[in-house]
């Protein structure tokens, strides 16, 4: 019996046992069940049409997805606040209030009341959620929630607040791109250097013929700023002319476009727009209050002509380079001249294939001149014309806007070499008629009387007609026209294979005694994928039976491997012959060189010809050699031409094989400023591969690439230059001015230093005490202050408690918990200020022990 009783007592015992141990699990069990949520808090995606894709914190429970009502309606720009009701505010109209209440269950919205289930939203610590669902039915903001991309769909017919701002904000943006309005973050001031060495541009051009004398060419330009002005000397110098002033080129020449008197001061060589013929260059000074930069254009003018077969032609507009294009195998070029308000000067600069420039620029003065409206602009022009007599020279001209499409202008002329009136005055006006009908008009006392009248229509057909009427006792131009009578039609023709230029045009002039009409169709352009050039030309004198007409074709063949074929010929209708017959094929080699041998058969000379040339371009160079053999003339010319530059800001000369005279360069040095101050010292170490988002100009870096260099830019414009932040190496390095506003100016380079910030990194952990447990606090704010108390950054935790923020200077901060957050939610802190500080590195500082606990003031 005693031996049982042990036994009882033995297994009561290990039963009492067990059901103690059974009940401590049970009681972790259901403790550790209160403490942990039933459902998880994870970061999605929100895709809101017209707006982008934002991260948002939901809570997902079973199948269900629960929005936090605060971030979506913040998100969304809708009116709320937190009230002891819950969350109250309006949507999109006062009168559409809403109040969601928890604690009672419902919703009110428009005087309607929806309830609530328990299951329709959950309440956290920080945040009240709302299933995603209710969020459609009730406000008409269809939130679907995708759980296998784990992602938000926002769909409304609602105008929200946010996408009526962004569609304002991109509408504002796009009429800015359109006006070429970019805002930047740093402007770079204008500096009037007393001296400064710039460029040197430099050709050399050696002849040697059979049946002529030598001769060699050489011509330097130098371009430097001095006493604040772009001064340019070209000479030129060659053995078989004596060297004559007449031959060189000299100018200063002062930009400032925020003068309100004068823009533009020129003394040299300058461009007088002359009316009277002058046939040496003008000596002397330009006053004009014409801004050098382009206006608005408002149309185009068809500008064509001709010049050497496959020569390069550069455009510019009132000395801004605005396109180029490449003539064809005839030599035929065609531009689109954008019609700016205000003066419009074009220039023409040429460049042959085998390194040959045209030196000489051609001037020429679009008929339409307007001016903005209640504007009045002024070109005051005198000196003396370098030729024998050394004439005098002035001209005066103004413009006036009535309105923006109406101009009217006057002025005077003087040219001490006429004899019939030395003094000319004259008015002028320019009138848009209708949106595609320009007129211009013009009427110099004893010289002459202009109209100029043009329509094109919206399928690009343009129709001109021009007529001059001479006085018949003038001598200011050097020719005895009476009248000329011009009209042209030019039309693009376009299909499936066919893309050409077309132009149809009749030139009468009426002298005292004769007429001369001359006729021209021309069709240029690519047929099938060869280039063409089809132009016949009719002449006719008065004095003559019978008219000469005679026709010329040009192609290019894209051969096989790499061949270019160009055949022209020059048929002679009245005649019944060919004039010409020229063939040619040319081959790329080396990457950088071209090849060519070329056949000429002159029928009208009877001349064979035949070419054999190399061209190559180096870096620094373009240099060309040519052997013309014929049974009239042997020829031999070789030519290099390119330019030099001074980089006196890192004491660097750069070697080109373009011009560099006249043209701007910029350096750019991107370094770690670790003091903050913007300028680079000596400690702070550049640094490398720096791109930028705008392919501004001929971009080049040098060895170790920290310092970028921008060349061929075109002088007195603003230009913006906009840093890529995403070409840095290290996250923790920040561009602190991404776009940089600067105007260039010719003969140098302007130095910028690009200042990038090393940025620090602080992180940690916000915690909340309940009883005995401890846990990760999401949705609390944490302020980063400085060491003069300013809230720098303000933070807010993760789901788990954990928070992080990069961007902090270097320096001394303080991490607290937003003070009204803690009183809206009756907590509070353990330890409100935790101290910090970000030290000078390199890669940027991390700080990643801070702490906070908070619990609830009704535990204390």
């Amino acid at each position: 019996m005693l031996k049982s009783y042990c036994y009882f007592l033995t297994g009561f015992r290990l039963n009492l046992f067990l059901v103690v141990i059974l009940s401590i699990l049970l009681n972790s069990t259901s403790y550790a069940q209160e403490d942990i949520p039933d459902y998880d808090e994870l970061g999605v995606e929100m895709n809101i049409p017209d707006l982008g894709v934002y991260e948002i914190l939901i809570a997902i429970k079973g199948q269900d997805a629960y929005i936090p009502i605060s971030d979506l309606f913040d998100l969304l720009k809708i009116k709320n606040e937190e009230t002891t009701k819950g969350v109250e505010g309006f949507i999109i109209h006062p009168d559409s209030t809403y109040i969601i209440n928890p604690k009672a269950n419902l919703i009110e919205y428009k005087n309607k009341t929806f309830e609530l289930k328990p299951v329709d939203f959950i309440q956290s610590q920080s945040t009240l959620y709302l299933r995603s669902n209710l969020y459609g039915e009730i406000f008409g903001l269809n939130t679907n929630f995708s759980f296998r991309s784990l992602s938000i769909k926002l769909d409304t017919e609602k105008d929200l607040p946010v996408i009526k701002a962004m569609r304002l904000l991109k509408l504002r943006d796009n009429l800015d791109r359109v006006q070429g309005i970019t805002v930047p973050d740093t402007i770079i001031s204008r500096n009037y250097p007393f001296f400064k060495a710039g460029s040197l541009d430099w050709g050399l051009v050696n002849t040697q013929q059979s049946a002529y004398r030598s001769d060699t060419r050489l011509s330097l330009g130098l371009g430097t700023m001095l006493l604040g002005g772009e001064t340019n000397l070209l000479l030129n110098y060659s053995t078989q002319v004596p060297f004559n002033t007449r031959n060189q080129f000299y100018q200063w020449r002062f930009v400032n476009n925020d003068s309100k008197f004068f823009k533009q001061i020129t003394a040299g060589r300058i461009f007088t727009q002359a009316t009277s013929s002058l046939f040496a260059p003008v000596s002397g000074v330009q006053i004009t209050n014409s801004p050098f930069q382009n206006r608005r254009s408002f149309g185009t003018y068809i500008l064509s002509d001709y010049t050497d077969a496959r020569w390069t032609v550069e455009l510019y507009v009132n000395n801004v380079l605005v396109s180029f294009t490449k003539a064809d195998d005839s030599g035929f070029y065609t531009f689109d001249v954008p019609l700016m308000y205000g003066n419009t000067a074009v220039r023409l600069k040429f460049y042959g294939p085998y390194g040959e420039e045209r030196i000489e620029e051609r001037l020429i003065n679009i008929p339409y001149n307007f001016v903005p409206k209640n504007e009045l602009e002024y070109t005051l022009s005198a000196g003396i014309v370098e030729n024998e007599t050394l004439n005098r020279f002035s001209r005066l001209n103004f413009n006036y806007g009535l309105g923006n499409s109406m101009t009217i202008g006057g002025g005077a002329e003087y040219y001490s070499g006429i004899i019939s009136a030395e003094v000319m005055p004259f008015i002028n006006t320019s009138i848009r008629l209708a949106s595609n009908l320009l007129f211009t008009g013009e009427y110099m006392y004893g010289v002459k009387g202009e109209a100029f009248l043009s329509y094109r229509t919206p399928k690009n057909l343009q129709i001109d007609f021009n007529y001059i009427k001479y006085d018949e006792n003038q001598t200011a131009i050097n020719f005895n026209y009476l009248e000329e009578r011009k009209i042209s039609f030019s039309a693009p023709i376009r299909s499936k294979n066919i893309s050409l230029f077309s132009r149809f045009s009749i030139n009468q002039i009426i002298m005292p005694t004769t007429e001369f009409t001359t006729a021209q169709l021309l069709l240029s352009g690519v047929i099938m994928g060869v280039s063409t050039n089809l132009t016949t030309y009719g002449i006719y004198n008065d004095r003559t039976k019978e008219p000469t007409i005679y026709s010329a074709l040009s192609q290019s063949y894209r051969l096989p491997y790499n061949f270019l074929f160009s055949p022209r010929i020059q048929y002679d209708f009245s005649r019944s012959q060919f004039n010409n017959i020229n063939l040619e094929i040319e081959r790329s080699v080396f990457n950088k060189g071209f090849i060519n041998l070329a056949y000429e058969n002159n029928l009208l000379r009877n001349a064979h010809i035949f070419e054999v040339g190399i061209r190559y371009a180096f870096d620094f160079a373009q240099t060309s050699a040519t052997a013309r053999l014929s049974n009239l003339n042997t020829s031999f010319v070789q030519s290099a031409r390119g330019s030099l530059m001074l980089d006196d800001n890192a004491g660097y000369v750069l070697a080109n094989n373009r011009s560099a005279m006249s043209k701007a360069a910029l350096t750019l040095i991107p370094f770690l400023d670790y003091n903050g101050n913007g300028l680079k010292d000596a400690m702070e170490p550049g640094v490398r591969g720096v791109q930028l988002k705008n392919n501004t100009g001929r971009t080049t870096f040098n060895k170790d690439e920290t310092v970028i260099r921008i060349t061929e830019l075109q002088p007195y414009i603003n230009i913006i230059l906009e840093v890529d932040p995403n070409s840095l190496d290290n996250i923790a390095w920040k561009v602190k001015h991404e776009k940089i506003a600067i105007q260039t100016l010719p003969n140098q380079f302007q130095q910028i230093e690009v200042p990038i910030d090393v940025l620090g990194e602080v992180a940690g952990m916000v915690y909340f005490k309940e009883n005995k447990s401890i846990k990760g606090l999401g949705r609390i704010l944490v302020n980063i202050l400085n060491s003069k108390g300013e809230i720098v950054a303000e933070v807010l935790s993760e789901g788990d408690g954990y928070f992080t923020y990069l961007g902090l200077k270097p320096g001394t901060y303080t991490a607290q918990i937003n003070k009204d957050q803690l009183n809206t939610l009756n907590y509070s802190v353990k330890a409100e200020n935790a101290n910090f500080e970000i030290e000078v590195s390199e890669y940027g500082d991390i700080k990643d022990d801070l702490e906070f606990t908070l619990q609830s003031r009704n535990q204390e």
